[in-house]
């Protein structure tokens, strides 16, 4: 445990409003130890005279702020600094949880204060009131710098550096660039809010507001009420024209416009992680000591196999990536082009790690991420489900798929089955008080029956004292007998004990012989030891049957004997009570612990034994069990309460952890997990500067992807920002994926491709394989092709031959649509009929377009033939939204038709073969031949003139008009 004395000359002040106490005050029903008002917390922080300690925790996901966690006898008070650095919010005031003593334990700042207050509103922090947090933020900063290594790392490489350094420029360029656009955007204008729930009065941190124009902000967007910086938060949920926005923080319903303007701003938080992980590199603080090595120089560690079984058939590609992604000990890729199984390889590697191989590799903390919500979420339902699998993201961005292994829903699932057993285990000590009564009684009862008992023997000693005294001659027989077999005993022992020091000696070599003559000597003394003992026990039990009958009538020995039958029925009588609160007491506490048996006997030497034991039993556990049910009720009361006091846990008991790149550093949830391996999907869409953010937290890493797919940014958007950088190295480090820098570098054995794909027609594989795959991915299986519109799985239908004004683009129209590019009105006919017949067949279709205002197009025209307005926005989207997805019937729109060959961004020959190869059974190509085939853009013209020839090859090439009839669409 490593603390700092902080002195702070000067008061602190804890702003929460009455509300806020209300809260806490519902809160202590079932926390009775927390304080009842934020007053009385800051007045036991007051009364700390050898200072309060004090943690910072790491910064909230949306707003980057970080805040102050303050410890109390019992509780924990989370503390945000408001804006003007005059004091601090009060989030919440929760029990000390084990994390909590997990956080102190490793180092903690104690904060030595003249006092804490408490005000009501922020108004009420005066001119001369400090937070102090500058100074407590710079002083947790040394700290945790000072316990991290306290010896001075070796310098890295000087490539290594400038690696870092050009990466570094990467995140600012980045960081530019997004503010830039952020400010570059209109305000979006809102005509109402409202809170999402019943009342409309005091705070919330969710509200629902009705946008007044034709656009809405985008899904996942950060935005804050213009004019009001302090109300900033993140579209969580889009409905129609209302946007739900999570604030960072409650916002007082009153304060709120009624009406007015959302503006959207840049989240830093993104940037800063980044900046962290490089930060990580240079102090060689990485889980992954070799990740600059194989990132910079390319070099790696050996690199066998693993022996593992999969549980699912592989082919030999995807066995072999499994047994690789195993065995790495820094770094490897997987090559996946689309429908060659990237996701069984994922959830088999994921499953064989966490699981462990029961014998030289322990289960494994395994952490799956990628660049999207979607990405991340799209790989959960494969997963094994005797995996615990934790989802840590926003509930709000989280996709349906990804929704049932949320923190939350995962939190609440265990919080029933821990109640479940928690109320069996309190049935089990539910008689707990009746059971100390009657161990009590039990207690005076057994006490009262002992008593008896010795006066019985008093009394039984009293007959033999009368029977000697009136037995004359026939006690003396009794006596002369007793003195005989008493004799007889003694040698019987003495011979017994001789015969077993001859048996040892029988076992030494030069003594056996004697040792077994010996032996047959004793033997038969014994046998004529046991012969007279047997003889006169028989004559002892005549002589005392003698000695009863001569004596039974003296007045003496019948006074004794009446004595000891009443003292006899006494005890009776006793141990039968005594005997019935033994049964009641065990019944009591069987529930919980068996207790020890007490056998229905009136031999008074067992019934001694059984009940003291069981007095002693009781007297020894019931205390204990008191224990345990009080503490199976603390526990009742706490998980009953918010289940993020279980995240930590179900985080530490995961076999697979799934977040985003930037989820896994920016969720406070996984502020202190590190991870034995990470594996990372659609590698090929995220840059170096992103990919970082996950690396630097795992022992091994397993790149998953695509250098065919998707880049972490468009040639268009690089070209853009390029008149801003001009470095050569953050253009490539901009414009590449960590992948595809990696795939032609590393060794041979750390890249493995899949190259046999399932999910398309070969006609559509085929064209994809030639162009983009060198001719290596290869088709397994055949399939027969039935759809009643096409002969083949490959159409293109071509809108060339219609007039220039049918078949034309339009330039979208900024006032009405905000999304730029163009938008295509025939396209967007035969597209949207096109839609809905396959709708009609229950075939799964979507529309795939380029640009957004077409996409805003072909939506409108497909819920205004067959409504369904959600399930057609799901399925209507540009190439980036459907990355990693598939559908039956692919519909894609080129959109762009002109007579000068300007195809805009189509140029990215990578986003087509995106698109195409989303098709399980049809793909429906629609475009301007001629524009196509013609593009002034060398690539894109070499690739449509290829297309072309293939689809005239191998699949069909149909006419605008002749489809459009065929489908009743005039």
């Amino acid at each position: 445990m490593h603390s700092v004395q902080l002195p702070l000359n000067g008061v602190i002040h804890l702003v929460a409003s009455a509300e806020d106490d209300h809260r806490l005050r519902e809160k202590t029903r079932n926390h009775p130890r927390l304080p009842q008002s934020v007053a009385q917390v800051a007045a036991e922080l007051s009364a700390s005279r050898g200072g309060v300690p004090a943690t910072v925790d790491e910064p909230n996901r949306s707003n980057g702020r970080r805040t102050l966690l303050v410890y109390g006898t019992a509780w924990s008070v989370r503390l945000e600094p408001t804006h003007s650095g005059r004091g601090y919010k009060v989030k919440w005031v929760d029990p000390l949880r084990i994390r909590d003593h997990h956080r102190i334990a490793r180092h903690f700042l104690s904060l030595r204060t003249i006092g804490w207050r408490h005000v009501d509103s922020l108004r009420e922090l005066g001119e001369g009131t400090h937070s102090f947090w500058p100074q407590i933020e710079q002083q947790w900063e040394w700290l945790v710098r000072s316990q991290a290594d306290a010896s001075p790392a070796p310098a890295l490489p000087s490539h290594h550096t400038a690696f870092l350094d050009t990466v570094e420029q990467v995140v600012d360029a980045g960081e530019r660039v997004a503010v830039a656009a952020s400010n570059g955007e209109r305000p979006y204008p809102y005509r109402d809010v409202a809170p999402v729930g019943e009342r409309r009065q005091g705070t919330h941190a969710v509200y629902g507001f009705t946008i007044g124009e034709t656009a809405v902000p985008e899904e996942g967007a950060f935005v804050q009420v213009k004019g009001y910086d302090e109300h900033r938060g993140q579209v969580v949920r889009l409905d129609g024209w209302v946007a739900t926005v999570r604030f960072d923080e409650a916002v007082d319903w009153e304060l709120l416009p009624k009406t007015g303007e959302l503006e959207t701003t840049t989240s830093t938080v993104v940037f800063k992680k980044q900046r962290e992980a490089i930060t990580a590199l240079r102090d060689r603080r990485t889980r992954n000591p070799h990740l600059l090595t194989a990132l910079v120089d390319a070099r790696t560690r050996p690199l066998g196999e693993a022996p593992d079984t999969p549980t699912e058939d592989l082919d030999p590609d995807q066995l072999r990536a499994f047994r690789r992604a195993l065995a790495v000990e820094d770094l490897m890729l997987v090559l996946g082009p689309p429908g060659t199984g990237k996701t069984r390889v994922i959830s088999q590697v994921a499953h064989a790690a966490g699981r462990g191989d029961g014998w030289t590799r322990p289960p494994q903390r395994v952490l799956v991420t990628s660049h999207s919500n979607r990405a991340v979420d799209n790989i959960l339902p494969r997963l094994s489900p005797d995996l615990v699998v934790v989802r840590v993201g926003n509930a709000g961005t989280v996709t349906e798929e990804g929704r049932p292994y949320l923190l939350d829903e995962q939190s609440r699932q265990l919080r029933g089955q821990v109640l479940a057993g928690v109320d069996r285990g309190l049935r089990e000590f539910a008689d707990l008080e009746i059971a100390q009564k009657w161990s009590d009684e039990l207690a005076d009862r057994v006490d009262a029956l002992l008593a008896l008992y010795a006066d019985v023997d008093e009394a039984h000693a009293g007959v033999a004292a009368a029977r000697r005294a009136a037995g004359g001659p026939a006690q003396a027989r009794v006596d002369g007998v007793e003195a005989v077999l008493a004799d007889l005993d003694l040698r019987s022992a003495r011979v017994h004990r001789a015969g077993e020091r001859t048996t040892r000696l029988s076992r030494i070599p030069l003594l056996g012989w004697w040792a077994r003559w010996r032996g047959a000597a004793l033997w038969s003394q014994a046998q004529q030891l046991d012969a007279a003992r047997h003889s006169h026990a028989e004559e002892l039990r005549h002589a005392r049957q003698h000695l009863k009958a001569v004596t039974e009538h003296a007045p003496a020995v019948r006074h004794a004997v009446s004595v000891l039958a009443q003292r006899w029925e006494q005890a009776e009588k006793a141990r039968e009570s005594a005997f019935l609160a033994a049964h009641a007491s065990r019944a009591a506490v069987s529930g919980s612990e068996p207790p020890p048996v007490v056998r229905d006997t009136p031999d008074p030497v067992a019934v001694r034994y059984d009940l003291t034991a069981l007095v002693s039993w009781l007297r020894a556990r019931l205390p204990l069990l008191h224990a345990r049910a009080r503490l199976l009720e603390d526990w009742h009361r706490e998980v009953s309460g918010a289940t993020t006091q279980l995240h930590p846990e179900l985080i530490r008991y995961a076999h697979v952890v799934a977040a985003t790149t930037i989820g896994t550093a920016s969720r406070p949830e996984l502020s202190d997990v590190d991870f034995d391996l990470v594996i990372v999907d659609e590698a090929g869409q995220i840059g170096t500067a992103d990919l970082l953010v996950p690396l630097v937290r795992a022992r091994r890493a397993v790149l998953v992807g695509d250098q065919q797919q998707l880049p972490p940014f468009l040639d268009s958007e690089v070209d853009a920002w390029g008149r801003d950088v001009g470095d050569p190295r953050i253009r490539t480090l901009l414009a590449q994926s960590a992948l595809e820098h990696l795939v032609d570098r590393l060794p041979q054995a750390n890249v493995v491709p899949l190259t046999w794909q399932r999910r398309m027609p070969a006609v559509i594989a085929e064209f994809s394989s030639q162009v983009f795959y060198g001719g290596r991915l290869r088709t397994a299986g055949t399939r027969v092709h039935d759809d009643p519109l096409f002969g083949s799985p490959l159409v293109f239908v071509d809108t060339a031959r219609l007039s220039a004004q049918q078949r034309r683009e339009r330039p979208a129209r900024q006032r009405e649509h905000r999304q730029n590019g163009y938008h295509n009105p025939a396209e967007t006919l035969l597209l949207s009929r096109l839609a809905a017949h396959y709708d009609a067949t229950g075939r799964e279709w979507a529309v795939i377009v380029p640009y957004s205002a077409q996409v805003k197009a072909v939506t409108a025209a497909i819920v205004e033939l067959i409504g369904k307005e959600a399930q057609v926005r799901l399925n209507v989207g540009s190439v980036d939204s459907f990355q990693g997805g598939e559908r039956q019937v692919i519909l894609y729109g080129f959109t762009r038709s002109n007579p000068d060959g300007n195809v805009g961004f189509l140029r990215e020959l990578r986003r087509a073969n995106v698109a195409f190869t989303r098709a399980k059974e049809q793909l429906v190509l629609v475009g301007d031949l001629d524009t196509l085939t013609m593009a002034r853009d060398t690539g894109f013209r070499d690739l449509a003139r290829a297309l072309r020839d293939h689809v005239a090859t191998a699949g069909e090439i149909r006419q605008y008009a002749e489809v459009l009839d065929r489908i009743g669409g005039r």
